[in-house]
């Protein structure tokens, strides 16, 4: 039987990495030149999660950055999975918008198929199973926050495929920052306006304390009744009014000594070229 199918055939949709390899043997030939192959950037980002009496609080700033150049301002990171699943996307940020659009396609599938709402617990077993899948070189870290009919729920998804279920997460590189602000202040079945707070500083911290995060925090709140998404919830870096005039105007500042140093000059050679215009 004729086997028609090629085995470098690149997948119809989803990740490809079919060029490994090839990149493998550039940076060999590369190193043998004396030159050294690209590195990884560094990407920076702030998210957290908590649940509190009533549900989930999801929290993300929104500085998208490319090395050392802020890229977008304004990027959203939280991002939409089923009607009461969030999730908040750390690390590579192409990679976790495209994971999560996925995600979402793939959960609205399996909800046609079977006739019932998705579980937050569903969510992040298939997350976690597509990341393993890729081992690690999908770069994103995700949080998965949501309610459904066993209650809220609060999942961390590493780039490897390992989860954590805690009661407050946070991921990204001003994670410590913020885990030191839940760490202090976390209480269980926590109100809903000192859980938006508390959210709200922690996210604050990473922003202050990591380069890599910045400009304004995003809030989701989901809860059994419904969603709440708050963009621009808070804005702590924001550019202040300057107050002063720093423009002094001439002889506010007195001259108290004035001295004229004339400077002779002995003329050594001279010589003059005339400009050739014809």
């Amino acid at each position: 039987m004729l086997n028609t199918t090629r085995p470098c055939e690149p997948p119809s949709s989803g990740f490809s990495f079919e060029n490994t390899r090839r990149n493998m043997v550039l940076e060999g030939s590369l190193a043998d030149q004396g030159f050294s192959a690209p590195k990884a950037r560094k990407t920076g980002t702030t998210i957290a999660g908590l649940m509190f009496k009533d549900g989930v609080i999801l929290g993300a700033d929104t500085r998208a950055t490319d090395d050392m150049v802020v890229a977008d301002k304004n990027c959203e990171k939280i991002h939409y999975i089923a009607p009461k699943i969030y999730c908040c996307g750390a690390g590579v940020a192409a990679d976790a918008v495209v994971t999560t659009q996925m995600m979402s396609s793939n959960v609205e599938l399996h909800t046609l198929s079977t006739g019932r709402p998705p579980v937050v617990a569903m969510v992040t077993r298939q997350l976690k199973q597509m990341l393993y899948r890729y081992q690690g070189k999908i770069g994103s870290s995700l949080i998965v926050g949501g309610v459904d009919v066993t209650g809220p729920q609060l999942y961390a998804v590493y780039p490897h495929g390992s989860y954590d279920r805690l009661p407050f997460l946070t991921m990204g590189s001003g994670a410590m920052a913020a885990v030191a602000v839940f760490e202090d202040r976390f209480k269980p079945n926590m109100e809903l306006e000192e859980a938006k707070g508390l959210v709200r500083e922690a996210i604050t911290a990473g922003i202050f304390c990591d380069l890599g995060s910045g400009s304004n925090v995003d809030l989701c709140v989901i809860t059994q009744a419904g969603v709440q998404y708050l963009r621009a919830f808070d804005k702590p870096a924001e550019k202040g009014l300057r107050e002063g005039d720093y423009r002094y105007k001439p002889g506010t500042t007195a001259v108290l000594s004035k001295t004229v140093t004339p400077l002779t000059l002995d003329v050594v050679d001279e010589s003059v070229h005339l400009m050739d215009t014809q």
